[in-house]
C-alpha cells in the first residue's frame, strides 16, 4: 500500500476568524468539536500511517536568508491507501468546516 500526505489548507483570514472564535467559545462547545474529530479519525483508524497533528509558527529558508512566514497551511495527515483516489476519498467525510478549507493528498514518493 501506498502512503499519501494529506495537507489541511485553509485561508490565513479564515485561520485568524477561528482562533478568534475559539477565544469565546465554552470548553463544552470546543470538546463538542473535538469529539467530531476523534469519531472521524476511530472510523478511519486503518487508514492512517501518521494522525500528523497541527503546525504553527513558520520559517521561510532561501539562498537569500530566513525570514519569519504565515502560510496556510493547518496540519497533515500521512493515510496508507491503494490510490491517490482512495487516499482522497477518506478525506470527504472529515468535520473540517473552516471557511475556504480544503485538504490537499498526495503520493509520498519513495527514495
Amino acid at each position: 500500500m501506498k502512503k499519501y500526505l494529506a495537507v489541511f489548507v485553509a485561508p490565513i483570514e479564515a485561520y485568524d476568524k477561528m482562533k478568534a472564535a475559539n477565544a469565546t467559545k465554552s470548553s463544552e462547545e470546543k470538546k463538542a468539536e473535538m469529539d467530531k474529530w476523534m469519531a472521524w479519525m476511530a472510523a478511519h483508524k486503518a487508514d492512517f500511517a501518521d494522525v500528523g497533528g497541527g503546525v504553527g509558527a513558520a520559517k521561510r529558508v532561501t539562498k537569500e536568508g530566513i525570514t519569519d512566514t504565515r502560510n496556510e497551511i493547518g496540519g497533515y495527515m500521512i493515510v496508507q491507501a491503494e490510490s491517490l483516489d482512495a487516499a482522497a476519498k477518506i478525506f470527504v467525510d472529515s468535520p473540517e468546516d473552516m471557511e475556504g478549507a480544503r485538504v490537499e493528498v498526495m503520493e509520498i514518493m519513495q527514495m
